[in-house]
């Protein structure tokens, strides 16, 4: 498998416990049904003991330190247990903290001094806890007057002194740990979380403590029930969970699930029980000849809904429904080939291979009789050799006739997604899978999942390493950066660290020695123009009195431009555009500066740059990843190379903000060597999506029309036009008919060409092609 391509990692939230509004709105979510009335009752029976939930949960997590210390006595002697209990830290330095190192718009002073009232105000007092050698035997003594439960036979006590700090520390943390997760079961209404979370601790936790650990938990059980002892239904419910929990950490750890299927293009994934547990519950329909009419009319719904993803009216015109329905029902067929006839139908055929591409239309099938995407390019191509040699039929049959059908179904289970956390994902076809999983996947007209194998046969893609919507358009109007949601399949490719973009040279050259030869010298006629101010002392003092000249870097500058000019210059290349006079208007002491020779360019350029206005535009505004690269290309001249140079950035926004950006790209040795002190950034570099943007449309098709022109016509627009429509006119109509009465498509073309219509790049003509964006999808 390449690693060059991927079909991109979609939004996932994988359910990790149940909660009872879950449970119930997915369970009548996957039946397309409205709540039941059981179902109401449930719901309306949570949310009106929810303050008690919470009351409880408030008790117990007030008495935490009670509840711990009573299972921690109960199993160590020899020392204070609660002294290497060690509380989670609040982290400073992050949203929410009351101190954020990201704000950087506060003084330094401002940022020091809430640094230290934060820290003065999270500062976690040290409990002196002094060690009583017979605090533990006489817990005991007095344990045998409250009804604890009795020790198991052969019970030993653990010494704290030779148990070690780090163990006793692991183990303090465990029943703390044991406790915060009976809190969330509790608020939940649900033990999922429990189940998912402690069953296979017992294999992670030494064997040689297991025995202890269960005994800590049932004196923390013990000191919670002594805290709801005048209130039954609250000690029903906490001992409940107590009993769970134990039950569940005796409980072996389980076998991981194993795809079922053997198959040399199959990925061999397994999926740990914990994720299967936790995960959605999707009900599993199985029609029995010996189940009510209810029922295997609940199973039939259920099979129109997976095999054509909607509800099957009469509206659809339908006409077999009836007939195969009772066939089912009286047992004269099975549900497997129930199945396979609703695949045959005209209905089917209509509705998912008639509007698709043979390849679109293979992918969709997959899903409608597998439960799942295509796992690899070999197995779609042996269903397309099935399709194009016995047309649908044949696909249907190849599917449901499948060892893999016959392993997971059979002849009496309704089919049913195998999506994420039913079993192992692969990760060559995550992407599309997901999507194929949605409601809308029947909206897609282009095939995704060859296309996604056939990218891993490419290289890596010209695109930003942190995604395409991270480039701006290179414009000079202002950071504008491709709508996202006009490209329905983004695919992330595998940019290493050590991967370079290639950029394609507009200007003088850079340091990085691909081109150092150009450094400090004139651009080409197509380069970028340099405004450089000529500064006003050339010399750098004397030495022995001999005047010693300054250190400048080599003229560039093929006029002297005016003042005003070199201003508005400078205020092009870094913002973009030209300033409004009240944007301005703050810069204007920066600028005298400037023209008094006060400051430098670079320092005018680092003034401007640090403006409010320039913050305001392309910081705040903006996304970390598309800020830095937008600030980088004005600054710098030219698109940042990869992640590695990307990393350094985020690292210095994470640590010393947006300031210290600017002064990182404006003080770097590239900088300095490419611009110097008096010259303003330009464009050095370009991607190859921005040279084709300025590049004209079809210039080998403009190229062959201007060699097939006369010389006096290429110099007369207006006449050559003319010319090219007259020639237009006098084809034959015959020609701008098909055989099928269409209109001729490069006839079409021609025509807006020379009507003058903007064309799109092939890039624009590719997303237009799709009818919907992933980013409007939304599961059913």
């Amino acid at each position: 498998m390449s690693v060059k391509a991927s079909g991109g990692s979609p939004v996932t939230q994988p359910q990790r416990y149940h909660t009872v509004p879950v449970a119930v709105i997915s369970h009548a979510v996957q039946q397309d049904r409205c709540l039941k009335n059981t179902e109401l009752q449930e719901l309306a029976d949570f949310f009106s003991s929810g303050v008690k939930l919470l009351e409880i949960a408030n008790t117990l997590t007030q008495h935490a330190d009670e509840i711990v210390l009573a299972g921690a006595n109960r199993i160590f002697v020899g020392g204070s247990p609660m002294a290497y209990l060690e509380k989670p830290k609040e982290k400073i330095g992050l949203p929410g903290s009351g101190y954020y190192v990201g704000e950087d718009f506060l003084t330094a002073a401002r940022r020091k001094a809430g640094a230290v009232m934060v820290k003065e105000a999270l500062k976690i007092q040290e409990v002196a806890y002094y060690s009583n050698p017979l605090s533990g035997w006489l817990q005991r003594f007095r344990d045998l007057f409250n009804n604890q439960d009795p020790l198991p036979g052969g019970f030993r006590f653990i010494n704290v002194s030779r148990y070690g700090a780090v163990r006793m520390k692991r183990s303090m943390r465990d029943l703390a740990w044991f406790l915060r997760y009976i809190t969330y079961a509790i608020v939940a209404g649900d033990g999922s979380i429990l189940s998912a979370n402690v069953r296979g601790l017992r294999g992670v936790i030494p064997e040689d403590v297991t025995e202890a650990t269960i005994v800590a938990l049932r004196a923390m059980r013990r000191q919670s029930l002594d805290y709801f002892s005048e209130d039954a239904e609250a000690t029903q419910l906490v001992k409940g969970y107590f009993d769970l929990l134990i039950a569940e950490y005796l409980t072996d750890k389980p076998s991981n699930q194993v795809r079922i299927g053997v198959s040399n293009d199959q990925q061999g994934l397994q999926l740990p029980q914990s994720y299967s547990m936790s995960a959605e519950v999707r009900p599993k329909f199985v029609f029995k000849q010996g189940a009510t009419l209810t029922q295997k009319q609940e199973a039939i719904a259920a099979i129109y809904r997976h095999v054509f993803e909607r509800d099957v009216t009469d509206t659809y015109g339908f006409t077999q429904k009836a007939e195969l329905e009772s066939q089912l029902i009286g047992g004269n067929i099975s549900v497997k080939e129930f199945v396979r006839r609703l695949g045959k139908s005209r209905l089917y055929r209509r509705l998912f291979y008639e509007p698709f591409t043979i390849s679109r239309a293979i992918e969709l099938a997959a899903r409608h009789f597998l439960g799942r995407g295509l796992s690899s390019r070999e197995e779609f191509q042996t269903y397309f050799d099935v399709m194009t040699k016995g047309g649908l039929p044949a696909l249907v049959d190849a599917f449901v006739d499948s060892a893999e059908y016959s392993d997971y179904f059979g002849e009496e289970t309704v089919p049913y997604l195998r999506g994420l956390g039913q079993e192992a994902q692969e990760c060559r076809n995550w992407g599309p899978q997901l999507d194929l999983f949605k409601y809308s996947a029947p909206v897609r007209k282009v095939p995704q999942f060859i296309t996604l194998f056939g990218s891993y046969q490419k290289p890596l893609p010209e695109q930003h390493p942190y995604g395409c919507g991270n480039d701006p358009l290179e414009i000079q109007f202002g950071a504008i950066f491709p709508q996202e949601t006009r490209n329905p399949h983004p695919q992330p490719a595998f940019f290493n660290k050590d991967t370079r973009r290639i950029l394609i040279g507009s200007g003088a050259g850079s340091p990085d020695k691909l081109n150092g030869n150009a450094l400090g010298k004139v651009p080409g006629s197509l380069g970028t123009r340099v405004l450089k101010l000529e500064p006003l002392h050339h010399g750098n003092g004397t030495s022995n009195g001999v005047s010693q000249p300054g250190h400048q870097s080599p003229s560039i500058n093929l006029l002297h431009h005016s003042s005003p000019a070199f201003i508005e210059g400078a205020y092009r290349q870094v913002f973009g555009r030209s300033l409004y006079e009240g944007q301005r208007q703050p810069l204007s002491s920066t600028e005298s500066k400037l023209l008094g020779g006060e400051i430098s360019v670079r320092e005018f350029v680092r003034q401007l740059a640090k403006s409010k206005v320039f913050r305001s535009l392309y910081w705040d505004s903006l996304y970390v990843t598309k800020a830095i690269e937008y600030i980088h290309r004005r600054l710098m001249g030219r698109p940042t190379y990869g992640r590695q140079e990307m990393n350094r950035y985020y690292d210095i926004c994470a640590t010393r903000g947006f300031y210290a950006l600017i002064d990182a790209i404006i003080d770097s040795p590239e900088y300095l060597e490419c611009f110097g002190e008096n010259t303003v950034p330009y464009e050095r570099y370009v991607t190859a999506r921005g040279y084709l943007m300025r590049s004209p449309r079809h210039e080998n098709q403009l190229r062959r029309e201007q060699a097939a022109e006369t010389v006096p016509d290429k110099y007369n627009p207006r006449k050559a036009n003319w010319a090219a429509l007259s020639q237009f006119v006098e084809q034959p109509i015959l020609n701008q008919i098909t055989s099928d009465g269409r209109s001729n498509r490069a006839t079409e073309m021609r025509h807006a060409e020379i009507a003058g219509d903007r064309s799109n790049s092939p890039e624009e003509s590719l997303e237009e092609s799709y009818e919907y964006s992933q980013a409007n999808d939304s599961e059913r």
